[in-house]
């Protein structure tokens, strides 16, 4: 297969590259290496391609149906976060692409968990694995001399711009937050 095909594929079925990204859970960039012939495109996909084509029309409309739907409404792409404690505040920035969430804080605090779209809802539900590094002191009034981790849950709306939270952590004690849509992730990496 070459990327003159994938090009008529995504041109018969009107998928865009990031379409066929999240079809198959790849990045946006490799669709793009295969498309301009800069990279082998793997037999997997070629096989996902022509199994493709043969599911029933509805079938096949179903989940194109369901992948521009997820598109429109989930809004990927870079959130900043100010959150509140009894023992302090802080501030950082999260990255929701597809189906990851990943960030940092200005107390170089790691964010790095899963999300789920509920179409239903429209609503996200985050779960986010909070690694502090050693003595820095999380907002509860927590500081230890060795990396350690939390966890925090919460849901909220992604096509408002901005929004409160309440996120529950491992520690059971909530915390009050507030975050903001900073801007989309970019088509092309």
């Amino acid at each position: 297969m070459m990327g003159h095909d994938l090009r008529a594929f995504l041109t018969e079925f009107e998928l865009t590259q990031a379409d066929f990204a999240r079809l198959l859970g790849i990045t946006l960039r490799a669709v793009a290496l295969w498309v301009a012939g800069e990279r082998t495109i793997p037999t997997t996909v070629d096989a996902y391609m022509r199994v493709f084509r043969l599911l029933p029309l509805n079938l096949r409309q179903i989940e194109l149906n369901r992948l521009k739907q997820k598109g429109t409404n989930m809004r990927d792409g870079m959130f900043g976060i100010t959150f509140q404690g009894q023992h302090g505040k802080g501030m950082g920035v999260l990255i929701f692409d597809s189906g990851k969430v990943y960030g940092t804080d200005e107390a170089a605090v790691r964010y790095d968990g899963d999300y789920i779209f509920d179409e239903g809802s429209g609503l996200v539900g985050a779960k986010v694995k909070v690694t502090f590094p050693p003595n820095v002191k999380a907002v509860q009034g927590i500081s230890n001399p060795y990396e350690w981790s939390i966890i925090v849950e919460t849901e909220f709306d992604p096509k408002q711009n901005s929004g409160t939270l309440t996120l529950r952590t491992s520690l059971g004690q909530p915390l009050d937050a507030q975050y903001v849509f900073l801007r989309s992730l970019p088509e092309a990496a």
